[in-house]
């Protein structure tokens, strides 16, 4: 598609069909807003400080931008003297208006000075139709890139490229760049700035060679005449005169757009355009300012140069996790392989230096060398070069071998190995095999300097720039998430992961923190890691400290690695359980292995069961214990269980005893060192309820005991001493209980046979003693015979308990007669209880009145009429209680009495008691139990 053209000037014909200024020619078809904007767009005043009849001097303007009314306009505006009425000022303007935006043919300001411009308007009346100008005919002038590139070259690359980044940012709505120079100077600027520019951008920069106010100008580059007083205009714009040679006054450029301006400024625009040649493939399409270009750049310069800086290699590995995205494979996997050999590059210079200043080769004792291509070179810490040094014994990266547990020593470390390092002779921790780099490690890399290369080493001698190309922790980090989205057929991959492999593994051992790692891809690199955390663990390479185990593991999670679970159960037994042992609070670090690993509880478990059992519980019951207390493994049963036992506070002791037993179930199951060969023993059985245990204890301690647990000999024994033992007065109630659940209970067979023998025994007197509470006193002496029977020959425990409930259902009787007749006729045993439990109810300090009018009476009833027993009892029991009684309780007891035996009862009273007084007991005559 061509350019419309368009004249204008002040006139006395035009398309307006009146004199003045107007459109005087126009190609057809071009839009109304278009031809509005293009005469605000191109007004011209001459400068006042040249007279307006020396038009000839008057300064030409070549203005542009990408967007009037919609389109790119290109306009070349000129003095043309006096109007056709004989006012000064005129001008004619020549304008080409392209359909759209324009991606090839000659830049703007390249047709500075072309052959197609018109000078004067069409003369005659009527309205001239201009043709459309075709993209041949629309020819470059000058302002190629051989000139501007003569032109920039007189200037220092400083003052070059801090005007690009000044023109680029006006681009992005920075404050215009006003140049103070004649406006073929200003031409010439703004050819070159665009010759540096990207095509893209080139053509987005909006301009004007002159402008009388730059106010009305709205395009990012304006120049003034020399001379032009700027001070009006340095708030809004940044203004340079380029012929002072000075930056001040320029905006301080950003780190990476000057990176890019400095590079294009020493290249000069004929290399320019290469350099943005060679960087199209790599461009996402969405870069804008030269800030967004620094990496595209970097990179299209790292694939051809052999000694890339180090800013180039930073730029380019920040922006691949991004770009990896619309980079060619092969692209970003050569970017890759570069990045790696210039950080092999780099530690081969450290190690190199390192081996000068110690006199000998770096990576082994002694002389010793470490084999392998240069990025194998391992990091320093290892050998104690480190710029972080290792810690001593007491705080170090290795602890000493295990402490406080004899007999325990870790395989492969040496005797006389230094705290915080590997000893000699012992490989550092990072001994990864590293392959040599193969064909596919150098896949888009050419070994030949082309000319991005020299053009970027002269770009960037200048700069002060560190040579460091080693790659940190973060950016290896990024480059794996590069390598993922590769795949495994580049060979970066496993190249890349190598590096980290070895670097972590050597930073871990210098006790630096675990470095930030994705789940590691390659097989062969997850196998040699994992055998090499393995190895560490084991303690083949240095016994390694809980605090860099810790990292170790941390590590090895984050990148995918499950250390063997063997090596952790080693390291638990080996390193923790000693530390456990000899510390009364674990280390932080120990609590964090212990909460993260259950192979390590499951290790440290089994190197603290061989300690001695009173040590043990100890341990168990503070903090050291509480690692496991939560545990859900079977292999810290026995700690469990021994911190149950030291720290329960015994409110439900019940429950205790169940959690014990499923605790040694599980512990039975996984096979946990030390652990009882029984779920209860009586040792258990002794922690739980202490050393002396009732029928109560006993009895809930059956109801814990379900069918299938795995009961020790000794527990018979322990519930038939509780069968076998008289209980206390008054907890008779719970020895029958327990006698009844042993009767019915599947551990009834492993009693011994005093035990069962009480069992059946009491088994016969049971009924018995039921049917003479049922009887009551009416028919109570009755069953009395059958009792005595049944309890006959019986176990003395069957004995006791029975006589005591028979003496308790005695004293619960309340008729006389029933009373006399069992008193009469039962065994010495049962009446000396009887008494004895009567005397103490009468002894009390509010006697049971009730009860002794009863005995009173019962001892003077029909059925004991002579008889030994009935003396006793008024004698021995009731004389005795009542003689000390409070005169109050006498009385109490006589108005229980019957009124006829109320006589009796006086005289009895009064020959025990004695005289006291006139009447009874001092109170005056009695009459129907009243005072008269």
């Amino acid at each position: 598609m061509g350019f419309a053209q368009l004249y204008y000037t002040s006139c006395e014909h035009g398309l307006s069909g009146y004199a003045g200024y107007q459109f005087n020619a126009a190609t057809p078809g071009v839009d109304p807003r278009v031809l509005r904007e293009v005469e605000r767009f191109t007004v011209y005043e001459p400068p006042r400080s040249c007279p307006a009849e020396r038009v000839d001097d008057h300064p030409v303007n070549l203005c542009y931008s990408p967007d009037v009314g919609g389109v790119p306009v290109l306009s070349r505006v000129v003095s043309s003297g006096d109007d056709p009425s004989g006012r000064p000022g005129n001008y004619f303007a020549h304008s080409l208006v392209a359909a759209g935006p324009k991606e090839s043919g000659p830049l703007p300001a390249e047709l500075w000075e072309a052959d197609f411009w018109a000078e004067a308007p069409v003369e005659g009346p009527g309205p001239a139709e201009l043709s459309e100008l075709s993209e041949t005919e629309v020819g470059p002038g000058p302002l190629d890139r051989e000139r501007t590139d003569a032109w920039m070259r007189r200037w220092p690359p400083e003052v070059v490229a801090r005007l690009l980044l000044a023109a680029d940012d006006a681009v992005d709505g920075a404050r215009p760049l006003v140049l103070v120079a004649d406006s073929a100077s200003v031409a010439h600027w703004v050819a070159a700035l665009t010759h540096l520019l990207s095509p893209e951008r080139a053509r987005m920069l909006s301009f004007a060679t002159y402008c009388a106010n730059p106010d009305e100008a709205f395009v990012h580059v304006v120049g003034v005449p020399p001379g032009s007083d700027t001070a009006l205009w340095k708030g809004r714009f940044t203004v340079h005169d380029p012929e002072s040679g000075s930056v001040d006054g320029l905006p301080e450029p950003g780190t990476r757009a000057w990176a890019v301006a400095d590079r294009l400024a020493r290249l000069g625009t004929c290399r320019a355009a290469e350099l943005w040649r060679r960087a199209r493939p790599y461009a996402s399409g969405r870069e804008g300012p030269l800030a967004d270009w620094r990496p595209v750049l970097a990179a299209a310069a790292l694939l051809d140069e052999c000694a890339p800086c180090g800013r180039d290699l930073r730029a380019v590995r920040e922006w691949l996790p991004e770009a990896v995205g619309w980079l060619a494979q092969d692209d970003a996997a050569a970017l890759v392989h570069r990045i790696l050999d210039a950080d092999a590059a780099s530690f081969a210079g450290v190690a190199d230096a390192r081996d000068g200043a110690a006199g000998g080769p770096s990576g082994g004792p002694a002389g010793g060398t470490v084999s392998g291509p240069a990025d194998g070179a391992l990091v320093g810490a290892v050998d104690g070069s480190a710029t972080r040094p290792s810690r001593g014994a007491s705080g170090g990266m290795f602890a000493g071998s295990a402490r406080g547990m004899p007999g325990r020593r870790r395989e492969g470390v040496s005797a006389g190995a230094v705290p915080g390092g590997p000893s000699n002779g012992v490989r550092p921790w990072s001994g990864i095999p590293v392959e040599p780099v193969g064909p596919a490690d150098t896949a888009g890399t050419p070994g030949t300097t082309g000319a991005a290369g020299a053009e970027g080493t002269a770009g960037t001698a200048g700069a002060a720039e560190p040579a460091d190309t080693s790659l940190d922790h973060e950016a290896l980090a990024g480059l794996q998430r590069v390598a993922h989205r590769l795949g495994g057929a580049t060979g970066v991959v496993e190249r890349l992961e190598r590096v980290m492999v070895r670097r972590s593994l050597d930073d871990i051992a210098a006790g630096r923190p675990a470095p930030p790692v994705a789940p590691m891809r390659s097989e062969s690199v997850r196998g040699a890691a994992r055998d090499r955390v393995a190895a560490l663990l084991d303690g083949r390479r240095g016994e390694v400290c809980p605090d860099r185990a810790v990292e170790l593991l941390r590590w090895a999670r984050a990148g995918g690695l499950v250390p063997p679970a063997a090596s952790l159960e080693r390291y638990g037994g080996d390193v923790i359980a000693p530390l456990l042992a000899g510390s009364r609070l674990p280390d932080p670090a120990i609590r964090t292995l212990m909460a993260a690993h259950p192979g390590m509880r499951r290790g440290a478990a089994a190197g603290l069961a061989e300690l001695p059992r009173d040590r043990l519980a100890a341990l168990a019951a503070g903090p050291a214990g509480a690692l496991f207390a939560d545990d859900r493994d079977g292999s810290s049963a026995l700690l469990r269980e021994l911190r149950l036992l030291g720290t329960d506070n015994r409110t439900d002791l019940p429950g205790l005893l169940s959690y014990v037993v499923s605790v040694r179930r599980e512990g039975r199951t996984a096979e946990a060192p030390g652990l009882a060969e029984h779920d209860v023993d009586e040792d258990l059985l002794a922690g739980v309820w202490g050393p002396d245990h009732d029928a109560r204890a006993v009895l809930l301690t059956l109801r814990v005991l379900r069918p299938g647990v795995l009961v020790a000999p000794d527990v018979g024994g322990w519930v038939a001493e509780a069968v076998t033992s008289p209980p206390e007065e008054g907890r008779e109630r719970a020895w029958r209980e327990l006698v009844d659940e042993v009767s019915r209970h599947w551990l009834r067979t492993r009693l011994p046979e005093s035990g069962r023998r009480v069992v059946v025994e009491w088994s016969r007197v049971r009924p018995a003693l039921v049917a003479l509470r049922a009887a009551g006193d009416d028919r109570g002496p009755d069953r009395l015979g059958a009792v005595y029977g049944s309890v006959r020959d019986t176990h003395p425990v069957v004995e006791e308990v029975t006589r005591r409930l028979v003496v308790r259902m005695l004293l619960g009787w309340r008729r006389c007669a029933s009373l006399a007749e069992a008193l009469r006729d039962c065994p010495a045993e049962v009446f000396e209880a009887y008494c004895d439990a009567v005397s103490l109810r009468l002894a009390e300090e509010r006697p049971d009145t009730a009860t002794a009018a009863l005995v009173y009476l019962t001892a003077r009833h029909e059925a004991l009429t002579g008889h030994g027993r009935s003396r006793y009892l008024d004698a021995s029991v009731l004389s005795i209680a009542v003689a000390g009684w409070r005169r109050r309780h006498v009385a109490r007891m006589r108005r229980q009495l019957p009124r006829e035996s109320g006589g009796g009862f006086d005289e009895w009273a009064q020959r025990l008691r004695g005289p006291r007084g006139h009447g009874f007991f001092g109170l005056g005559p009695w009459t129907c139990g009243r005072r008269s």
